[in-house]
């Protein structure tokens, strides 16, 4: 069954759910809800907001019984078509659904709306002295809950604990027909979703599924004491490959809680010019993330005398942070990432994992500071994997140079270890184009003015695209996997048949029509 945005009928079933007040048909905000950080899918036919687990229900529910397609978004930070429509269908916008549940100290878990953001989460939970295992993305200050688990997310915590689907206890998702499943102990009567192994793993079913399995409701997270002490640590290296293996080796010591590696151009572009207020500000919150006010006055010192000096300091720099409950630990885990690190670095000034760390949450722009379009694919790959496939990546992207020069495209990678044994490679690709409304509304006047004037530049996202297929397929060739997989990456790719027969089980079981945003994973029915 189909219908048009104005249907008397649909929209009338909508509001006896939620009112009108909570549907969106202006074709500005259809536009908006339409399109992600790279492209648009189909114009949606209606955007709704539900406040609760009732009216998500019912909306869904009701939606599904007129044919319609559903289609959840969170913050929106996706650039794989994640919530992109591909049929008629609706959006779900769950940013309302933010409410932080249930905070249990003496069990140690957390329960939050799909739609609560990571810095909202991070603000609760910080005067508790408690946080998350992973707790958060470099975009937590808007991204949600929900759509890091939908997608699959790392950063904040990732390097120890592993992406954000391994912090998750238990979820209650909402099926095609409006049902809802809770999966880990909290499916029995009066049990509390305090643990997620009791059986077969359902939690882990529904995470990073896009929400082509069901929509999710509820989700409740384990807590970890917050750590009483940080260090951060930086090195430079002389290339890539130095970089990447020294990383390697002190991932596989387990130690560090953070990690992020960037080419010297890459950390320039990304700390821009920066004003003195700007610089002010940054200096505050290092002073407070400081353990104690005297060491939180030493760090504003290093900081400051550093200033950007470390920038320059190499062609490439990888940099750790340390968590521990005393300063014995911290020194002990310091010492072990500089003989992990051995002479193949250079220890230079720790500016760039102290302020990141200081204030991890920042309103982010979609822009690059320079104004231009960015498209950041990644993949994830094993340990031994990381300098082969960079080494047959850059290759690859040398030999579009010419047609790169003419866009003024740029090819970047930052990179990250996710636990012992994973390296995330995400090469951000830069260009000069026109932002869409999407990145207006998610970047800054002072970043928007400086790609005024420009042109639309399909020619761009064209080549900006072929960069990113050759990369999937570099990585497939390297036994590399993704994380927002969205309706982008190749996830049924020669896989297991068996795997795929009960995956697509799965999902006749919850959606048996398709309607759940159809294309994620590549599944339809």
């Amino acid at each position: 069954m189909s219908a048009v945005p104005d249907s008397p009928e649909v929209l009338s079933a909508l509001s006896e759910v939620i009112g009108c007040e909570r549907i969106k048909i202006n074709p500005a905000e259809l536009e908006y809800f339409s399109q992600d950080y790279f492209r648009k899918g189909e114009l949606t036919l209606a955007v709704v907001a539900p406040r609760n687990v009732d009216e998500l229900s019912r909306l869904v529910a009701t939606a599904t019984a007129k044919g319609l397609a559903i289609f959840p978004r969170g913050g929106g930070y996706s650039y794989t078509d994640g919530y992109n429509p591909t049929q008629p269908g609706i959006t779900l916008d769950l940013q309302e659904m933010d409410a932080i549940l249930e905070i249990n100290e003496g069990d140690m878990y957390v329960t939050v709306e799909p739609g609560c953001t990571w810095a909202k989460l991070n603000d609760a939970l910080e005067p508790l002295n408690l946080r998350t295992p992973f707790w958060g993305p470099f975009s937590g200050f808007n991204a949600t809950i929900g759509g890091s688990i939908s997608q699959g997310s790392i950063t904040w915590g990732a390097s120890k604990y592993g992406v954000s689907s391994e912090s998750v206890l238990d979820l209650a998702i909402v099926a095609a027909d409006g049902k809802v499943v809770r999966t880990g102990a909290s499916g029995q009567p009066g049990h509390s979703p305090f643990f997620r192994n009791y059986g077969p793993d359902l939690t882990g079913i529904f995470c990073s599924d896009c929400g082509a399995l069901g929509i999710k409701a509820a989700i409740t997270l384990r807590l970890v004491n917050r750590p009483a002490r940080t260090l951060g640590l930086s090195f430079g290296f002389p290339s890539f490959e130095a970089g990447a293996e020294a990383a390697c080796r002190v991932a596989r010591e387990g130690i560090v809680a953070d990690s992020f590696g960037v080419s010297s151009e890459t950390a320039i572009a990304a700390a821009g010019k920066g004003s003195l207020a700007d610089d002010l500000r940054s200096l505050w919150m290092v002073g407070k993330s400081g353990n104690g006010p005297i060491d939180g006055a030493v760090r504003m010192t290093r900081v400051a005398i550093a200033g950007r000096r470390f920038l320059n300091a190499a062609p490439f720099s990888f940099h750790f942070i340390i968590d521990g409950a005393n300063r014995k630990m911290i020194e002990g885990q310091a010492q072990a990432v500089r003989a992990a690190i051995g002479i193949s670095g250079t220890e230079i000034a720790n500016t760039m994992p102290t302020m990141a760390r200081a204030d991890p949450f920042v309103p982010y722009d979609m822009l690059s500071f320079s104004g231009q379009r960015q498209l950041p694919p990644s993949t994830i790959l094993p340990l031994t994997q990381a300098v082969p496939f960079h080494r047959a990546f850059k290759a690859a992207v040398g030999q579009r140079e010419k047609q790169m020069k003419r866009h003024n495209m740029n090819v970047q990678p930052t990179l990250s270890t996710v636990g012992t044994n994973g390296f995330l490679y995400e090469p951000l690709i830069a260009w000069d184009d026109k932002p869409e409304e999407f990145h207006r509304r998610h970047t800054s006047d002072k970043v928007l003015e400086m790609a005024s004037g420009r042109e639309a530049n399909m020619d761009a996202r064209e080549l900006a695209a072929e960069i990113r297929q050759i990369m999937i397929d570099l990585a497939f060739e390297h036994g590399g996997i993704h994380l927002q997989i969205g309706k982008v990456y190749p996830y049924l790719r020669e896989r297991d048949e068996n795997a795929v027969a009960i995956l697509k089980d799965i999902k006749r079981r919850m959606d048996p029509e398709g309607l759940l945003n159809p294309g994620a994973l590549g599944l339809s029915r």
